[in-house]
């Protein structure tokens, strides 16, 4: 089943840093209460240091703006261009730096180690339907253009800047008009 996400519905909270918005697109929490994995997009506005995130990897694509420098301490440093997802460790975290002084966008995935893992691509518009990988669970953010997702037979279009997430679909594919771009998430929870 798909199920279409109201950016509406979106909430953006500031960092506590004050160097940006996070805002959660879906997220589902194991029994306890943790985080199993999150979705979502994070507006970095100046250089600063990430939060921790301890038992968590990150799967890290900027989608707006020319890019971040990524710094781990002890690790060197990535740079980042629009649209190539990088995974790493929550924590220790990094500190970011902006390229060219510009702001970015970046769309985050969230996984809870041991309880979800997961991979981001970004879907370009080619006018034809393209198979997704099997995971239990999708979600898309359409980016540019409108997104046609199509699940075990069920059909929904996603506007530009909306989401939606289809979860158990044993067939999806994805199409939009040349000049679309999309970010979608696969997640399989352990």
């Amino acid at each position: 089943m798909i199920r279409l996400i109201d950016p509406a519905t979106f909430q953006a909270v500031p960092w506590k840093n004050g160097g940006g918005t996070a805002t959660d697109i879906a997220v589902s929490l194991a029994a306890d209460g943790a985080v199993a994995w999150r979705v979502g997009t994070a507006a970095i506005g100046k250089d600063g240091p990430f939060s921790d995130y301890d038992g968590v990897t990150r799967t890290f694509t900027i989608v707006e703006g020319p890019g971040v420098h990524l710094d781990f301490a002890g690790a060197g440093t990535r740079t980042l261009p629009r649209d190539q997802p990088t995974r790493f460790a929550g924590a220790p975290a990094p500190f970011c730096r902006l390229r060219d002084d510009t702001p970015a966008t970046a769309f985050n995935l969230l996984t809870g180690d041991g309880l979800a893992s997961g991979d981001v691509v970004i879907c370009q518009g080619r006018g034809a339907g393209e198979p997704v990988a099997t995971a239990a669970i999708h979600v898309l953010l359409a980016l540019e253009g409108a997104w046609s997702m199509t699940a075990d037979g069920e059909t929904l279009v996603v506007q530009q800047g909306a989401a939606a997430q289809v979860e158990g679909a044993r067939e999806m594919t994805v199409s939009a008009a040349p000049g679309g771009r999309a970010a979608l998430a696969s997640i399989t929870p352990v």
